[in-house]
């Protein structure tokens, strides 16, 4: 439009106002927190940030779960339709850090000052290394627990304040809580464990799953496979658990919220959830032990993505290095019990009040001296999807935990060696 078009089109009330406000920078956030106390977490730290940096919009958008978020991650990026900044599983960035889809931190941390990455805890900053480099920071890091049903362990004659402690005192507490009325099922005594808890009994018994230092595959052992043979026991030999929570970790949730199922296994960050939804006394533990007691990090973690205009970028780290402030960090953890990750965070008021009002929230954090970091090559997310598989066949007794993980293991070889 030329300057007497632009006059006429004034004098005519046709021409857009000029604002002398700059439009803000929009950024989008792709995350798994679909509702719950996370969601409310994300929430609450974006409205923060917008009213800190008004220059500043960020698009948090719900985009699955941890496994789904990849698929569609996947799918994104050579389409160049990925998010700004990303919530990724802790075994599963690696995918990404290895193929350039993530930004590298370093230039942000030395712009940022060395106080910025002393504040985060030593666990939680090796969890958030690829080969040795930072392609994200942690975010909302876990590791899993026991939660049990107080007030179904003292009508079995159980003491509610000592949850079991070994496999052995894990496996009588179940049959003492499990009940059968007119030949049905009215409790059942535990619940079968979640994948990354099938993980953290390899490592109970002595095995594991990949050696993160070298990518050895550690899940045909003898350890390994005797931890998978006594979880699938729970369903088949002992008749404990129920073969629907088995092979569905929502169903296992249902079951143990409704006083169907005595014991489950969950993360720390279920536990603002759990305490809201559960109608009676809530138990908190940590896991049994076998010959060692071990307790993987787990959660998730926040990277920036490739392939977006200076400007964005730099307005997604703005927004990322705002959520890692004691502060925030304090409200992700005071809301849903993901571990502080920032030296700091504990002496938050908000995580204070936490922790003084209920020792359960500290036993997560306990349990960090046995904590490990799991492998993250490339090839875990392929991984973690086929293990689901390997897990329903020992459980469906379709295949025996040798047969099973024999094989798995020496597919898990092929998929790292392609890595």
């Amino acid at each position: 439009m030329n300057r007497r078009s632009l006059l006429l089109a004034v004098a005519l009330g046709l021409a857009a106002p000029v604002s002398s406000a700059r439009a803000a920078t929009e950024v989008t956030f792709w995350h798994s927190f679909a509702s719950g106390e996370g969601a409310k977490a994300i929430e609450a730290m974006v409205q923060r940030f917008h009213a800190a940096r008004p220059d500043i919009r960020v698009k948090a958008e719900f985009a699955g779960s941890y496994g789904d978020l990849v698929t569609k991650l996947q799918a994104a990026v050579p389409a160049r339709r990925q998010p700004h900044l990303v919530m990724l599983e802790i075994t599963r960035y690696g995918l990404f850090a290895e193929r350039g889809a993530l930004v590298p931190l370093e230039p942000f941390f030395e712009r940022e000052g060395p106080t910025f990455t002393d504040q985060i805890r030593p666990f939680a900053r090796e969890a958030a290394l690829y080969k040795g480099k930072s392609y994200v920071l942690p975010f909302n890091v876990s590791t899993p627990l026991l939660y049990y049903n107080k007030d179904l362990f003292a009508a079995a004659g159980l003491d509610p304040d000592k949850p079991p402690a070994s496999w052995d005192e894990l496996l009588a507490a179940a049959r003492k809580l499990h009940r059968v009325e007119g030949g049905r099922t009215t409790v059942f005594g535990i619940n079968t464990p979640p994948q990354w808890v099938r993980w953290a009994m390899t490592h109970q018994a002595g095995g594991g799953w990949v050696e993160p230092d070298t990518d050895a595959v550690l899940l045909d052992r003898p350890e390994s496979i005797e931890a998978y043979r006594f979880a699938a026991s729970w369903v088949g030999e002992h008749g404990l658990a129920s073969k629907d929570a088995a092979l569905d970790e929502k169903v296992a949730v249902q079951y143990f919220l409704s006083g169907q199922a005595a014991i489950h296994f969950d993360s720390t960050g279920s536990l603002g959830n759990l305490k809201r939804d559960a109608k009676f006394a809530l138990g908190v533990a940590p896991l049994p032990c076998k010959v060692r007691c071990a307790a993987p990090i787990g959660g998730a973690v926040i990277g920036l993505m490739a392939g977006h205009p200076p400007a964005e970028t730099e307005a997604a780290w703005a927004f990322l290095a705002f959520v890692n402030r004691p502060e925030q960090n304090a409200t992700v953890f005071a809301l849903t019990g993901y571990l502080p990750v920032l030296a700091d965070t504990p002496a938050m008021p908000e995580a204070k009040a936490r922790l003084d009002s209920d020792p359960a929230w500290s036993v997560a954090i306990r349990q960090l001296d046995v904590a490990f970091v799991r492998a993250r090559p490339p090839a875990m997310p392929a991984i973690r999807a086929k293990e689901e598989q390997v897990w329903q066949a020992i459980v469906l007794g379709k295949e025996s935990p040798e047969q099973a993980l024999a094989a798995f293991a020496q597919e898990m070889r092929r998929l790292l060696a392609g890595s």
